[in-house]
């Protein structure tokens, strides 16, 4: 897996650090943001992340919004669509129904493991 590069936006540091160093134990180079409008910032300047994972709530810019707008950008430059990853404490069907109607993948749920992460590389 050496050599992809994610990005991650979420706002809480515990989170952001344990996030890098399971990116890291995977060889896979981890970007990290603290909100949704650095996530798309990020995205803009760099598109060629494997996926994005991002907390779905953030402030400044949550990640739904976040997502809408990388899924606008990926649209208006003709990019390929990321994966985008929606990231929670919280499982419920409701939550995973507004990640997939705001343009995200999928929803993860904390907390992660490797093995959750490893699959979308």
């Amino acid at each position: 897996m050496e050599g992809k590069k994610v990005l991650v936006a979420d706002d809480e540091p515990f989170a952001q650090n344990l996030l890098k160093m399971l990116y890291g134990a995977m060889k896979v180079e981890c970007i990290v943001v603290s909100n949704g409008k650095e996530a798309l910032e990020a995205y803009q300047k760099s598109p060629n992340f494997v996926h994005v994972l991002m907390d779905i709530h953030m402030p400044i810019m949550d990640g739904y919004d976040s997502a809408k707008q990388i899924r606008a950008h990926e649209k208006s430059k003709g990019l390929p669509r990321c994966k985008i990853l929606g990231l929670s404490g919280d499982g419920d069907p409701k939550t995973k129904a507004a990640c997939i109607s705001a343009g995200m993948d999928d929803l993860l749920v904390k907390p992660l493991k490797k093995e959750q992460l490893s699959q979308f590389l």
